[in-house]
């Protein structure tokens, strides 16, 4: 009981000390949720990392170049329970995917649904951006009328 007492003050420091890091790595305030994007482009690299996993991926400006882009998704043990594993996005292929994007105007952001180059869709997102099923489903129709960007779908007509 007396090293129980002696360890609690201890334990209690270093709780105080790690649960802000832990919160502060959850945050997605580096992504604007407020607008939803759509890209596609070719596939550079999965990285299929813990804790977060990284889709790179080579983009066109409105120019003919091209702009690497990254997009954060989900760690991989979320991914392979809804069957994304380290070979989804295989480098070379087409993709398109929602993204919310970064606040600061870099070329990447959080990750939504994907559609892979066989046209199934994937959910790798990780919170940064809506990958569900209701949002593949909005995206769909709002694709078949040529909108890449939520803002621009929710525009009075």
């Amino acid at each position: 009981m007396k090293t129980a007492s002696r360890m609690l003050p201890a334990i209690l420091v270093a709780s105080l000390l790690i649960t802000p890091a832990a919160l502060a790595h959850h945050s997605f305030a580096m992504f604007d949720k407020s607008v939803e994007k759509v890209a596609t482009g070719t596939v550079v690299r999965w990285a299929f990392n813990v804790p977060h996993s990284w889709l790179y991926m080579n983009i066109k400006n409105a120019d003919g170049t091209e702009t690497l882009w990254s997009f954060e998704g989900s760690a991989p043990p979320a991914l392979l329970q809804r069957g994304i594993t380290g070979s989804t996005f295989e480098p070379g292929n087409t993709v398109t995917i929602s993204y919310c994007p970064l606040r600061d105007g870099r070329p990447g952001g959080g990750l939504g649904w994907a559609r892979l180059a066989n046209g199934n869709f994937v959910n790798p997102a990780d919170g940064g951006c809506d990958g569900s099923v209701k949002a593949i489903e909005k995206w769909k129709q709002w694709m078949a009328a040529g909108y890449t960007s939520s803002a621009d779908a929710l525009k009075p007509k």
